[in-house]
């Protein structure tokens, strides 16, 4: 048997042919090894941040299709507006807390997109009532008059309220309503795509405090979707 077939060991360590101690696996290939891990979660990292951000946004669902009226008593179909982002709000106009700045926060959005003149043609704002008995059309009027609300492209909208809470919870929202008649309901925007799938659910900034958008983030997230 040659030198180079003969295994050989110096107090338990591996030895080369030439005598010397060779050098345990992980200290002779660990740095390389990490180095390639690292490299591969870099390239990772790097194709998912070059992807479109409407691809980045989970697919939560289909949103439910329905028909409220608008504050002139006309029909709204919220499937007629498909090819267009929407925004889905369920709200009530004498809630104490936290409607008036979402709406006053979806205002901005508004003229936001305005601006780039996005607004109606390409983004739809929903504001549907949660309490229609006493969100009649006067009094969506007025409330919706505070925020220079554009009906050209923002729809308040009344229905039955029973079907308004059951449609809320087809998007995924809790609406209560205690026996004084007292409502409560999530406070969050749906942000629907161009193909009626609901992308996001948005934890607005409102009543004072932070949430995770505010009006410049939520444009950012619809122009994803355009």
């Amino acid at each position: 048997m040659s030198m180079q077939d003969e295994e050989r060991t110096v107090g338990g360590a591996p030895v080369s042919s030439t005598g010397a101690a060779k050098k345990p696996f992980m200290k002779r290939y660990g740095f390389p090894m990490t180095l390639l891990a690292l490299c591969v979660i870099l390239a990772g990292f790097l194709i998912w941040n070059s992807m479109p951000k409407s691809e980045k946004l989970p697919d939560l669902g289909a949103a439910a299709d329905f028909t409220y009226n608008d504050i002139d008593g006309n029909p709204v179909t919220f499937s007629d507006a498909e090819g267009k982002v929407r925004l889905v709000y369920f709200f009530f106009s004498n809630c104490p807390d936290v409607c008036p700045p979402t709406t006053y926060m979806l205002s901005q959005v508004q003229d936001k997109l305005k601006a780039e003149g996005k607004f109606g043609d390409k983004v739809e704002i929903f504001s549907i009532t949660i309490d229609p008995v006493r969100d009649t059309p006067e009094a969506l009027k007025t409330f919706a008059g505070k925020f220079n609300a554009d009906f050209s492209g923002w729809k308040f909208l009344r229905g039955d309220e029973k079907e308004t809470a059951d449609l809320a919870y087809k998007y995924q929202l809790m609406v209560t309503k205690d026996e004084e008649g007292n409502f409560g309901h999530s406070n969050l925007i749906v942000l629907v795509d161009k193909k009626g799938r609901m992308r996001e659910f948005i934890s607005p900034a409102s009543n004072g405090e932070a949430g995770e958008y505010d009006a410049d983030g939520l444009v950012a997230e619809i122009n994803s979707l355009l």
